[in-house]
């Protein structure tokens, strides 16, 4: 019978044997088609695909050499390993295959999370600079009092995931810029404007720092989001 070489650029699996790749790659090789048949106890299998010769060895499809010999075959795409077992190495669920192939899970579920979170971690970064962005724009300036304060905004989230402001004024705490405001009217305003632009985006509780152009703390608040009110923890 005249042999039929056919050039691949893969690899077929092996009659038997797991495979594990650290990476994917392509190769051509020549293998030669003879119209393989495989007897297993006086039965010819049929093939998915044509079994085929290359480099010395027959090469089957693995699924159908196990299933005829009455056993089971799990391909794990993201560990690129297939797991052979038979019924009676189970025993329950406990079994070693089980307990590896519940590993595989898992560590596919935390590579997923690990990645969602990376993904909302990026988002919830670029939600605060167009907010601080936003906060630099429209309320840089309050207007009521002896004079003008003029405010810098820098937004960060820390780890309990509350939203930190920090405010720094164009003035110093001793001035009366800072000290003839009034107390009612820039408390709201921190309110009304600040903090209901921020939660507007995030729902949570915000600290408020403010600091004059020394860097020297005039005030601190803290809101709380689940009752829509803001606490003063200091004032200069």
């Amino acid at each position: 019978m005249k042999k039929r070489i056919l050039c691949l650029t893969f690899i077929l699996t092996l009659i038997c044997g797991t495979l594990a790749f650290s990476s994917g790659y392509s190769k051509s090789i020549t293998a030669y088609f003879y119209n393989i048949k495989v007897s297993l106890n006086g039965k010819t299998l049929n093939f998915s695909n044509e079994p085929f010769i290359y480099g010395g060895n027959v090469y089957v499809p693995l699924r159908d050499i196990s299933e005829g010999l009455g056993v089971n075959v799990a391909w794990d795409d993201r560990n690129k390993t297939v797991y052979i077992h038979n019924d009676s190495s189970l025993g329950n669920t406990n079994s070693s295959y089980e307990i590896e192939m519940l590993k595989n899970q898992l560590k596919a579920k935390d590579a997923e999370i690990d990645r969602l979170k990376n993904d909302d971690d990026d988002d919830d970064d670029e939600d605060l600079e167009d907010l601080e962005d936003k906060l630099n724009d429209d309320y840089d300036e309050y207007t009521k009092g002896y004079g003008t304060l003029e405010f810098d905004y820098d937004l960060s989230q820390l780890s309990n995931d509350d939203i930190k402001v920090k405010m720094t004024g164009d003035f110093e705490r001793t001035s009366r810029y800072w000290s003839d405001r009034d107390y009612s009217e820039f408390r709201d305003f921190i309110e009304d404007k600040v903090c209901d632009e921020i939660t507007d985006e995030f729902r949570e509780d915000i600290q408020i720092y403010i600091y004059d152009e020394d860097d020297k703390k005039c005030a601190e608040y803290e809101y709380d989001y689940s009752d829509r009110e803001l606490d003063k923890e200091y004032e200069y």
